[in-house]
């Protein structure tokens, strides 16, 4: 099978996997009936869907079946990206064992009056299930209610099973479990030790131990972050809220870290982004790129450097630390997080080491602007001593590519296009050759055709704007590394 893979000279690999993903590749991986068992009881978000004689009965059923069907299972506890906020809050309420006259309650009250959603559901909660009111809140917190890239996908199975078979691609596996949305259980006051939970990156991170990979720990500062937790709170709080969650999770990493060891007996994490997109991605009113948190709370990097101080005092050995941002190919967004990265270099000597570019492109993104791009890695490289990572690259189609590959009679075929992709492929390669930069690290981000963000994402503006009616107009907008939808044409071209 082809892999649309850069071409250069680097054997540290990485593969970005989300939590669903590696449940569902822990799924897979069973391979026993106590396995599948054990992994049912450990999983929250298989919490009540089987019962007691059902797990009794699974002896009875051949393996490969089952393991198919607790995948299915899975599957179905998620609604599709696209849902309502009542069908969203309605799935998490009857997955914690919420009465349906209490989500009927809940669900009506938020319909038809302007209540912040999570403050009334705990208030809610707290009264009418004050025995085991904790219990559901951090149930709640470890619930996914909201599939992403296509996570609910039929047949779905086959493809995790290839992607299971090509793990070894793999040194190193991007997981995004360590963001403050993930980790901060928003149903908790934040005076309570258990408003900080790793639920979820230390499943990830078992995962990764028990395939003997290497993590990459994503992402400490995040606009997720600021979008779900520090909407209408003030600077102090927000500093407050980051400076303990940074101090809790390097103390988690340098915990997980010394007792936890790969089969060469290094340490599992062995790098961490500390900071993930602060520039924006378009121009503010005067025409200039910008930084997000402090146009949004009045935080300066100045403030960013004095949250990650204990990070520095308290950096995990062997670990590198990573400023990640996308669109680098853009010279005018690159030259502001280069002086973004100046700054923090400025104020904190030594805090970031390396600089990841995420490098999720298009056909449309010509040679000329990767070559001065990486000029640019280059001069800093050598002027700064700084590592370079591709952090989370694909290459797929854009929406005005795709809209040229669908319909009755497409421009391109999707044959063409993955020819056109091999090129582009051979010449960003090329050009990362010829520059003289030596990459310490390469992620990639879209691992198969249709575990894709870039899909959900075209599919979705689409829809929005009318072009399309039904999201499976768009089968594919080719952004894997692994090409499943080309394997599925010529599967079908040979039948």
């Amino acid at each position: 099978m082809n892999l649309y893979n850069l071409n250069v000279d680097n054997s540290n690999i990485g593969g970005y996997l989300s939590s669903e993903q590696i449940d569902m590749l822990s799924i897979i991986q069973c391979q026993t009936y106590e396995e599948i068992i054990s992994f049912i009881y450990k999983c929250n978000q298989l919490n009540g869907v089987f019962s007691k004689k059902n797990l009794q009965d699974f002896v009875t059923q051949d393996l490969g079946q089952l393991k198919r069907n607790v995948f299915k299972k899975y599957q179905d506890t998620l609604v599709s990206h696209n849902s309502s906020k009542s069908i969203i809050i309605d799935n998490t309420l009857y997955h914690l064992g919420i009465k349906r006259e209490d989500i009927e309650i809940i669900k009506r009250i938020y319909t038809y009056k302007n209540i912040e959603i999570i403050t009334y559901i705990k208030e809610y909660i707290k009264k009418k299930y004050s025995n085991n009111y904790k219990e559901i809140f951090k149930q709640a917190h470890r619930f996914i209610s909201t599939e992403r890239d296509q996570n609910k996908m039929p047949n779905l199975y086959d493809e995790f099973i290839l992607l299971n078979e090509k793990l070894s691609l793999f040194n190193t596996l991007l997981i995004g479990s360590g963001k403050p949305e993930v980790v901060i259980n928003k149903f908790f006051d934040e005076n309570n030790l258990e408003r900080f939970d790793f639920y979820f990156a230390k499943n990830d991170l078992d995962f990764a131990l028990r395939n003997n990979k290497h993590v990459r720990f994503h992402s400490l500062l995040t606009k997720g972050a600021a979008e779900s937790l520090f909407t209408g709170k003030t600077k102090e709080k927000i500093l407050k809220i980051l400076t303990s969650y940074v101090k809790v999770t390097i103390d988690f990493v340098n915990e997980y870290n010394s007792t936890h060891r790969l089969e060469d007996e290094t340490p599992i994490i062995n790098s961490i982004d500390l900071f993930n997109e602060i520039v924006s991605f378009d121009k503010n009113s005067q025409g200039v790129y910008y930084n997000i948190w402090e146009s949004y709370y009045g935080i300066t990097i100045n403030d960013l450097c004095n949250i990650f101080e204990y990070a520095k005092t308290h950096k995990p050995q062997g670990v590198s630390y990573l400023y990640n941002e996308p669109f680098l190919e853009n010279s005018e967004r690159r030259k502001k997080v280069l002086e973004v990265l100046q700054s923090i270099d400025s104020i904190s000597s030594g805090l970031i080491d390396t600089l990841g570019s995420q490098m999720h492109i298009t056909f449309r993104t010509n040679d000329e602007q990767i070559k001065e791009c990486f000029k640019d890695f280059k001069f800093l490289q050598k002027t700064k001593n700084i590592n370079i990572q591709i952090t989370e690259f694909d290459l797929s189609l854009s929406e005005t590519e795709t809209l040229k590959t669908i319909g009755y009679r497409p421009e391109i075929s999707y044959e063409e296009v993955y020819s056109m992709k091999k090129d582009k492929i051979n010449s960003i390669s090329s050009i990362i050759n010829s520059s003289g930069v030596k990459l310490n690290a390469i992620s990639y981000w879209s691992l198969t055709d249709n575990l894709d963000c870039n899909l959900e994402r075209v599919r979705t503006n689409l829809l929005n704007k009318g072009i399309i009616s039904d999201i499976n107009q768009v089968p594919t907008v080719c952004g894997g590394l692994i090409p499943t939808f080309l394997e599925l044409i010529n599967h079908n071209l040979n039948l």
